[in-house]
């Protein structure tokens, strides 16, 4: 069995490009099914990892059509993103072939556990994405953001309109009993209610417009019966002018003298990169290496576990870059330049279990197996104040965090204390 390796940045653009191809069958066998491979570009990480539990096709044109739209998709992505990224890849895609994912002789078979791990892979993949893109202020349903979840097309059989024809009529016996005749009333004989009204037509003049009938002097009025002339009421006093009101707009507060400058925050970038980068190609060695492993389910731990450690490092990243190079974790990870300094980073992280395996000699001590009473809830573990649990445990709780979760902002800022606290 063949298992997806990373590729690594650094190496020359003919060995990031695989064949991305399955061998043809043997023997001149037909090809049942058809599929491609993919060569997905992972943002957290800036590594590849090579994708082949895709959709399986009936023929090839369907094939190509599936991943004509797919190309398309991406194309639209990638060509968003790099308008702020410049340095974003973009997925690469095989030819449509012969899918040998289900001959247990060819290197690229894969059992149900290997193909739903490839698939969980990818779909943390695509989450990723999305979660740049909306970072970016597109809307979740914007055509970009809904094109990582466009579905293959269907094969012209099945997308085909389906004509059905109408239902026949069948045509029954009317009866009516003469029991079930009733009386109706169809004709309404009262006679309505009308009511006439002779009215006389008043003459209606054009009215003079509002200012002027508010600026003409009121008529004079004819006292009858020695009535007095009533006094016109006295003109209402103007109301004194309202002062204008000046807004002073509130300085801004003037930043924080210990907060980071952006100078900084860019060394503690390239320190996670040059980090998450060496530790990668850790990873890469030992998926390497368990290619020669025969047991199926000794390789599937293996693979999760790798798996699992690419998401520890792409949160470890995170944490780095977001301690600035003041932070404890940034000069750590700088200072860290030779195996032995590594590893002691990894030791006093994780505990003292975690040196065998995570710079392991055979590629079966990367399994890192933790006591169930942790693994069956780390974060309590881990935020424990009580005493419950011993420093070891708490480490060993922290790595299953970063390896399993993918913690929020505010998590990520209690988690960089929790790191702080043990690098003391």
């Amino acid at each position: 069995m063949r298992i997806p390796l990373l590729m690594l940045a650094a190496l020359p653009l003919a060995a990031q490009t695989p064949a991305l191809t399955c061998p043809p069958p043997a023997g001149g066998r037909a090809c049942e099914v058809f599929h491609y491979h993919v060569s997905l570009y992972r943002p957290d990480t800036k590594q590849r990892v090579e994708f082949y539990a895709t959709p399986q096709f009936a023929t090839q044109t369907a094939c190509e059509r599936a991943r004509d739209a797919r190309v398309e998709a991406n194309a639209k992505v990638v060509a968003f993103i790099r308008a702020k990224q410049p340095q974003y890849d973009v997925d690469r895609y095989g030819p449509c072939h012969c899918d040998m994912t289900s001959d247990k002789s060819s290197p690229f078979y894969l059992g149900d556990a290997n193909r739903a791990l490839q698939i969980r892979m990818a779909e943390d993949i695509r989450l990723r994405v999305r979660e740049r893109l909306l970072d970016m202020g597109l809307l979740s349903d914007n055509e970009i953001v809904r094109a990582l979840d466009i579905d293959p097309p269907s094969t012209p059989m099945l997308g085909a309109p389906k004509l059905v024809p109408p239902p026949q009529n069948i045509a029954a016996a009317v009866v009516t009993s003469p029991d079930d005749l009733r009386p109706t009333k169809t004709l309404d004989t009262t006679k309505p209610t009308v009511t006439a009204m002779d009215l006389p037509l008043v003459d209606i003049g054009a009215a003079p417009p509002a200012a002027e009938a508010a600026a003409a002097p009121l008529a004079p009025v004819i006292p009858t019966n020695g009535a007095p002339n009533p006094v016109p009421p006295s003109p209402t006093p103007a109301e004194p002018p309202v002062e204008e009101q000046k807004v002073v707009a509130e300085s801004a507060p003037a930043p924080s003298p210990n907060a980071p400058t952006e100078e900084e925050m860019l060394s503690a970038q390239d320190t996670a990169e040059q980090f998450v980068s060496y530790e990668t190609q850790r990873i890469q060695n030992v998926l390497k290496a368990s290619g020669t492993i025969a047991d199926e389910e000794v390789k599937s731990k293996i693979f999760e576990t790798c798996m699992q450690r690419i998401q520890l490092l792409s949160n470890l990243r995170l944490l780095i870059e977001g301690s600035g190079m003041r932070g404890r974790l940034a000069s750590a990870a700088r200072s860290a330049d030779s195996e032995d300094a590594r590893l002691a980073l990894m030791t006093k992280l994780f505990g003292d279990d975690v040196r065998k395996h995570w710079a392991p000699k055979d590629a079966r001590d990367v399994v890192f197996d933790v006591e169930s009473n942790i693994a069956a809830d780390p974060d309590r573990v881990l935020r424990d104040s009580g005493g419950k649990y011993t420093p070891a445990q708490k480490r060993h709780a922290l790595y299953l965090v970063l390896a399993r979760t993918q913690p929020s902002e505010e998590q990520r800022l209690w988690l960089s204390a929790v790191v702080e606290e043990f690098l003391r």
